[in-house]
């Protein structure tokens, strides 16, 4: 089961000096180049979608296929994220990404996650660290079958 994810990109970019810069612009693309190579969303086959209020300007990046940006002209990003996850076919696959308590209550009502931007980043940590922890562990096939062979010796008796 793949989710979507909703981000409140401003709200994700304010919240964290990681994403900071000194225009909108570069904040908007470190965003989306945080979010293609740590991936705290999991795994690419989770849709991204990431909600700015306002116009797009100078802002270009390279496609992702699985972020998608919207600039919500008409609308605040508020209502924005909140309409996207009403026209959700599945609301219950739906995380959205935002530290705004309106939003937060809104979107729960109709049965999405919710995550805040710190749980968020918190998990891209995590998978940082198990990323480095899994690179240190780097045996042989038969240095894994020997070791297996001793754990059977230990914990079963053979």
């Amino acid at each position: 089961m793949s989710l979507h994810f909703i981000i409140d990109g401003y709200n994700l970019i304010k919240q964290t000096n990681l994403l900071k810069r000194a225009n909108l612009e570069d904040s908007r693309a470190a965003l989306i180049r945080f979010l293609t190579i740590e991936r705290p969303q999991g795994s690419r086959n989770n849709k991204i979608t990431v909600v700015f209020d306002g116009k797009e300007g100078d802002f270009c990046h390279r496609p992702v296929s699985y972020i998608q940006v919207i600039f919500a002209q008409k609308q605040s990003a508020d209502d924005k994220i909140k309409r996207l996850v009403e026209k959700s076919p599945n609301p219950k696959n739906v995380v959205v990404v935002t530290n705004d308590k309106e939003i937060r209550f809104f979107v729960r009502q109709l049965g999405a996650e919710v995550k805040t931007t710190e749980e968020f980043l918190l998990k891209s940590q995590q998978q940082k660290a198990k990323a480095k922890i899994d690179d240190k562990i780097d045996l042989s096939p038969s240095e894994s079958a020997r070791i297996t062979e001793e754990m059977k010796k230990l914990w079963l008796g053979e």
